[in-house]
């Protein structure tokens, strides 16, 4: 999706009056498109809680390594603490400057949208189906060797969902920029971003075999939004599909999400 800035003036949460500017993708992940005065100040704080966790804690020092920008941490000043067992079998903690470190950035992996697989009897929440860890910087080999590192500790912690709303509401903006608001005829994920249900499961997952809407792929860009259109043989409506890929030079798994209908 090319860099956009769209006047909305409206907000595309509650239909309220547009105070404050949207990123489609989130500013942490280096997203320049913009929806004008598209959020109210309430829905903001709500809408703005999912990103926390997998921006600023799980994916935080990924964010410093490949140069992504912060509004309030400056990555230059800071050193970034790396568990580790040495090859003597000492256990100490690294403190590592951005230039050295590895950045790793881990990805949750589910099936399809409950959407597209009724029969799966799907509750509420998630399903998981697989977890991959991507590294950024250095070779690790180079990190392996200098220290003496005979094993490396990582731990993450996965939040509320957060990060599986923050792919929907990435991928409800993605749509209020390609068609308008007043485009969207049912707005699915709404209920999931605004914290009203728990059902982003039904609407979010992953397509790695493209069969709903094809592969992104690795592209030059720092992430990656693509959009489609899709119906079922037995019915009209129009089924807004966002596919989405963070850290797109990388294998970092896909999500597609099943935003809406058209009208």
């Amino acid at each position: 999706m090319p860099t956009q800035e769209v006047q909305i003036n409206k907000c595309i949460y509650c239909g309220g009056v547009g105070q404050t500017d949207e990123h489609i993708m989130p500013f942490a992940l280096a997203g320049k498109s913009i929806l004008r005065k598209a959020s109210c100040e309430t829905c903001r704080d709500i809408t703005s809680r999912c990103e926390d966790n997998p921006l600023r804690q799980n994916w935080a020092v990924a964010r410093a390594v490949l140069d992504y920008p912060s509004r309030k941490r400056d990555f230059d000043k800071e050193v970034f603490p790396l568990e580790v067992v040495l090859k003597d079998g000492t256990k100490t903690v690294l403190q590592l400057k951005r230039s050295e470190t590895v950045g790793f950035a881990p990805f949750m992996e589910y099936p399809l949208p409950a959407f597209f697989t009724p029969s799966s009897n799907y509750k509420s929440g998630v399903v998981l189906s697989g977890h991959t860890l991507v590294g950024f910087g250095p070779d690790i080999k180079i990190l392996i060797e200098k220290y003496g590192i005979k094993e490396i500790k990582y731990k993450v912690t996965h939040k509320s969902n957060y990060f599986e709303i923050m792919v929907a509401k990435i991928a409800y903006c993605a749509a209020v920029a390609a068609w308008g608001l007043d485009a969207l005829q049912e707005k699915f994920v709404l209920p999931a971003i605004l914290g009203a249900k728990d059902d982003v499961g039904y609407w979010m997952g992953c397509d790695p075999e493209g069969k709903i809407i094809p592969m992104i792929g690795k592209l030059n860009a720092a992430n990656s939004i693509k959009l489609g259109v899709w119906q079922r043989a037995d019915d009209e409506n129009k089924y807004i599909i966002a596919r989405i890929k963070f850290f797109s030079p990388s294998d970092a798994p896909e999500y597609i999400v099943v935003v809406g209908t058209l009208k």
